[in-house]
């Protein structure tokens, strides 16, 4: 028997707190993501569709347990067990009553913030506290009334945004009283209701954009699917996992010179003919072959499941197409270095669709692929190199993996233990130099995975070779290996290193020759090695370049995200802002055709200074308080940017730099750099989080 009924998100909640409503043995345990319960607020709020509920009622509990919250029980209770909303249900009562969730075996605390002025929802963090927010926590909100809220912000009620915070609190509020369908299922047997469950969840990811867009197409082309799958089975048996999405996104720059597979829905698009999109896929497939084969033969990733993003292929695709299967050698050249540079500097983390647009548009300039390197520069700076400390950090999945086999394979590197060559033939695996048993006594597998398991202590070995080296410590294995296969994987040959006191020291060597192979390869693409820095000051004036463009990007992320499109008036400095207006108002005088383009908080901090950016995060220093630690860090931020600056303003003005400056200015770098990478790294896990797709809930 099937019934069913509306039920307000606060009863479903309540239902949970009182262990009202359980889940069934079948069901898995919570595992959502952050940023998938900021969109579902977002969605609630907007008043978006939010699905249906599945529960089961029987007299016959069979084994059971509560949601994934704390301190939430089932004893001497016949309740419903929850089939389909698990995920979206925890979540709500996790934010309403503030209790942590229980992943696996830990407690994970989650909140929500909502910013009063952009009507955004984020996952609380460091930068939405502080002097003037106007973030608001929701489990503040649910757990504490609206009034608690109004005075956190220090809301005066005859402020002119105060009615509007109030209708937006009122809103925020009345997302308990969403309602949800429940179906009810009674008087069925564990089988059949499992069988029900199975049926369900077999494919119920969330629809994206590809999703809809496939969905178009196939509307109109019958055996579409059968033909793309058939497609990806093909690379997959080259060691290439890749989506639908990507080949959707290819056949759409083919047809209109735009990426967003959204483009096929929409009712311009709507008419293609069937002949068009068959035609265009006969290309794309064409084209991705070429470009797959570039990235084999040309470029040595071998390896193909070692390709850190498939978005490079989509470029490499559609300037196969544009400009034949027949370029010239330098042509090729040119192709590799952007290849290269795209995947070390994570060219489509991030705002990737952004990317992908622009690379797009740039394959329609006269010189597409100096177009794309500018496109990449103008967020990295010019001519970056790589340098030992760019490397810290970086694991077996990153770029810098990636580019460690890259420089390996240029050197016609092979296995260390075997001396079988290493490439696309082989099943490789990664060894550890300092094995973690040798390291365990001094450092925690868990704790100090980023130092145990980082490049550095990697090199590639053939599945032949696998556990050759065992639990023994380098110094005791090492010195039986040949020299030229440890040279030619760049292993510190100083057997001083191979010790387990020298572990952190051997690190730092080993991440110093990778890093001069990876900029020695990159140097020998360009089509002019002698514009490359090769001086210490030429050296760390591209870094001090490099900074500047970081420093740009993370102010207009975090400035953005607090205020949207009130950011430039309500977070810049008036005198900032004075003095960018000034420059903007300059360059005008003599390039009146770009009149209407510097519009966006983007686009004017494009005509700051370098000391602009310092007063800025100073001024909104909370918002930047997980990047650059406590206001009780300003001081030494000064300092160091002060450092920066001052060589900054004498390379500009080739003036000389005494040594006491000098040294000022490379202990800035590397403070500040470290610190960039901190928000390189919560850029690379929010996007983790972003690109894995909603579970079944």
């Amino acid at each position: 028997m099937i019934s069913s009924q509306d039920k307000e998100i606060q009863a479903l909640v309540s239902d949970i707190k009182e262990g009202k409503l359980l889940l069934p043995e079948m069901q898995r345990g919570y595992v959502w993501k952050s940023i998938q319960v900021r969109d579902l607020f977002d969605s609630l709020y907007h008043n978006y569709p939010s699905g249906q509920l599945l529960v089961w009622e029987t007299e016959d509990l069979p084994h059971s347990r509560a949601t994934s919250l704390g301190g939430v029980t089932a004893e001497g209770r016949h309740p419903q067990l929850l089939l389909d909303g698990q995920q979206r249900l925890t979540s709500l009562a996790a934010v309403m009553l503030g209790t942590p969730l229980q992943v696996r075996d830990f407690n994970k605390p989650i909140d929500i913030v909502f910013n009063l002025l952009t009507e955004q929802f984020a996952v609380a963090g460091v930068q939405h506290r502080g002097e003037g927010s106007r973030w608001i926590s929701l489990t503040k909100l649910y757990t504490k009334g609206a009034m608690s809220v109004i005075m956190d912000i220090k809301l005066d009620p005859s402020d002119p945004e105060a009615q509007q915070i109030f209708e937006r609190l009122t809103r925020l509020d009345n997302i308990k009283r969403y309602k949800y369908r429940v179906i009810v299922i009674e008087k069925l047997s564990y089988n059949e209701v499992t069988h029900i469950f199975v049926r369900i969840n077999s494919g119920g990811t969330t629809l994206n954009t590809a999703d809809l867009a496939l969905a178009q197409i196939s509307s109109r082309w019958r055996g579409v699917t059968q033909e793309l799958d058939a497609y990806l089975q093909k690379v997959a048996q080259r060691g290439l996992e890749m989506d639908v999405g990507i080949l959707l996104r290819a056949m759409a720059v083919f047809l209109t010179g735009q990426s967003s597979p959204s483009l096929f829905f929409r009712r311009e698009r709507q008419d293609i003919s069937v002949d068009e999109l068959k035609a265009v896929w006969e290309r794309v497939k064409h084209s991705l072959d070429r470009a797959i084969s570039f990235i084999v033969s040309n470029c040595l990733i071998d390896q193909l499941g070692m390709l850190t993003t498939n978005y490079v292929l989509v470029p490499l695709a559609a300037y196969f197409d544009r400009f034949g299967d027949a370029p010239t050698p330098e042509q090729l050249r040119q192709l590799q270095r952007w290849v290269y540079m795209a995947l070390l500097w994570n060219r489509y983390s991030g705002a990737s669709e952004t990317g992908l647009e622009q690379d797009v548009a740039a394959l329609k300039q006269e010189q597409p692929i100096q177009a794309m390197v500018r496109n990449l520069e103008d967020k990295i700076g010019v001519r970056r190199l790589v340098t030992e400390r760019d490397l810290q950090g970086q694991r077996k999945n990153s770029s810098a993996m990636l580019m460690a086999y890259v420089v390996a394979r240029h050197n016609d590197a092979t296995d260390l233990f075997t001396g079988m060559a290493l490439d696309g033939s082989q099943n490789m695996e990664f060894q550890h130099i300092f094995p973690k048993t040798v390291l365990r006594g001094r450092y925690s597998s868990r704790k100090d995975s980023l130092i145990i398991d980082q490049v550095a202590n990697l090199v590639f070995i053939t599945n032949s070779a696998a556990a050759r080296a065992g639990h023994r410590a380098p110094e005791k294995y090492l010195p039986e290996l040949d020299a030229g296969r440890l040279r030619t994987q760049h292993v510190p040959l100083d057997p001083a290193l191979w010790s387990i006191d020298s572990f952190e020291q051997f690190l730092v060597q080993r991440r110093t020759l990778l890093a001069e192979a990876i900029n020695k390869l990159l140097i020998l693409l360009t089509e002019d090695p002698a514009l490359w820095p090769t001086s210490d000051k030429q050296i760390m004036e591209s870094r001090v370049d490099a900074l500047e463009h970081q420093f740009r990007d993370l102010i207009n992320d975090r400035l953005s995200e607090d205020r949207g499109e009130q950011a430039w008036e309500q977070r810049v400095p008036k005198d900032v802002q004075n003095a960018i207006r000034g420059r903007i108002e300059q360059r005008l005088q003599s390039r009146p055709q770009e009149a209407g383009q510097y519009e966006t908080l983007e686009s004017r901090l494009r005509f700051c200074q370098f000391s602009d950016y310092p007063k800025m995060v100073r001024v909104n220093w909370s918002l930047f308080e997980d990047i650059f630690g406590k206001p009780s860090a300003q001081p030494l931020f000064e300092q160091h940017a002060k450092a920066v600056i001052t060589a900054r303003n004498a390379f500009k003005h080739n003036n000389e730099l005494s040594r006491s400056d000098l040294a000022s200015a490379e202990a800035g770098l590397i403070w500040l750099e470290e610190r960039m990478q901190v928000y390189q790294l919560l850029q690379n896990n929010e996007d983790i989080e972003e690109d894995t797709e909603a579970a079944p809930a």
